[in-house]
């Protein structure tokens, strides 16, 4: 019986969001910790009254004063400071003195924070990230605040780009959702709907999604449907004259090997309504996309016509309103005519994204075990293409000791 619940821990904190706005908070000290305290909660629109000698305001503390974002009491803590407090932080040296202040606060019923002694917090600060409304904040419950701040770094450098943006519009959505829908008999309804969306858009979708798109999206709202952003980008252009603009992004496939496809251009297939590739893309590359994949039909003495069909799908796809993606071994911009492609597609009003690739010019020598630059042997490389236009041979670069060129 005991296995079906989870396993009490304990050692824990409650972790939770404190709303302080309009909420008055003290803080007794102006040094480079009160700093930090009067940041978060000017962040979280409470109100910030410090009290410390001019003498020790920090910098930072000093500009808050003078832009009026915060009440300044120039000198040191009184027990009257108390008054009409709905929270207390100290950040001061005195340890004795915070202490004072702690047990003034309990008597009080004042929360209170204690900087760098956990026994006398009834709360701490965690290690946040912030993104517009997203917070991800991360607790070691006072046993490792630098480790926490490692964590916050890893756990922010692995959210989805965008993330921030995409729970604006969603908040956005869920408030015309009420507007539309303000029954409170209707709450599980709504939030099944707004779940539906999130799981049918991307977070990089909901955060581009504009006032048009809302206004149709909300349209399924009493018939329970939700249009993936394909479907509703098609269904705007049969509405409109003005066709849907797609998106196009050269993306570098690396060089052949699954395992070094970059993470943007994985993504990027994954989106892709139409991916344009060559014979050279490795096929478990192009596995990864749920779009329509055209390939190259390049054979020897045409690969000028190739590129010109290429070029003429993608923007046959744009003008549909489709996410193009053009796969390009390698990098696009290392002999990859990924220059003269940007040049086409702006001539035809459509500006690329650019996902760089790992070039076989670099990987291929580390496989090999070759360094292309290494002290006091070769302080520098040179990379040329090994046939010039129309299979001509390219002018060979002057030998020099110190320079490694690939070809």
């Amino acid at each position: 019986m005991s296995e079906e619940f989870p396993k009490i821990e304990g050692g824990g904190s409650l972790v939770l969001a404190w709303r302080v706005k309009d909420r008055t908070v003290l803080i007794v000290g102006g040094g480079n910790v009160a700093a930090g305290r009067i940041f978060n909660v000017l962040e979280a629109d409470g109100r910030v009254t410090v009290v410390t000698p001019e003498d020790g305001l920090h910098p930072e503390v000093k500009y808050r004063i003078e832009q009026k974002q915060i009440s300044w009491i120039n000198r040191n803590f009184e027990e009257q400071d108390l008054n009409n407090v709905d929270m207390v932080m100290t950040a001061i040296d005195d340890h004795v003195r915070s202490k004072e202040i702690y047990h003034l606060c309990k008597e009080r019923n004042i929360p209170v924070n204690v900087a760098d002694v956990p026994p006398l917090c009834d709360f701490w600060f965690m290690s946040t990230h912030r993104d517009g409304p997203l917070q991800v904040a991360i607790s070691t419950n006072g046993q490792g605040p630098k480790l926490a701040n490692l964590i916050r770094k890893h756990v922010a450098s692995n959210l989805p780009q965008g993330v921030g943006a995409a729970i604006q519009k969603t908040g956005s959505l869920r408030k015309k959702v009420r507007e539309i829908d303000p029954n409170p008999d209707n709450a599980a309804y709504r939030m099944g709907w707004m779940s539906k969306v999130c799981e049918a858009w991307s977070f990089e979708e909901l955060g581009q999604m504009d006032e048009q798109e809302m206004k149709k999206l909300l349209d399924g709202y009493q018939s329970n449907t939700v249009l993936d952003p394909k479907s509703l980008r098609q269904s705007l252009q049969n509405e409109t004259s003005e066709p849907v603009k797609g998106r196009i992004a050269l993306v570098g496939a690396g060089p052949g090997d699954p395992d070094l496809l970059t993470i943007g251009a994985k993504k990027a297939l994954m989106e892709a309504d139409l991916v344009l590739a060559d014979r050279l893309i490795h096929p478990q590359i192009l596995e990864l996309t749920e779009g329509e994949v055209r390939i190259a039909r390049k054979t020897k003495g045409r690969s000028d016509q190739a590129q010109d069909e290429l070029q003429e799908w993608a923007l046959e796809g744009l003008l549909q309103g489709k996410k193009v993606v053009r796969l390009k071994i390698g990098d696009p911009f290392l002999f990859g005519r990924g220059g003269e492609e940007i040049l086409y597609f702006r001539e035809h009003g459509f500006t690329p994204e650019v996902i760089p690739g790992i070039s076989s010019a670099l990987s291929a020598p580390m496989v090999a075990n070759v360094p292309v630059t290494i002290r006091g042997y070769a302080d520098q490389l040179l990379i040329t293409t090994g046939r010039g236009e129309k299979g001509s041979m390219p002018d060979i670069p002057v030998y020099s000791p110190m320079r490694t060129t690939v070809f």
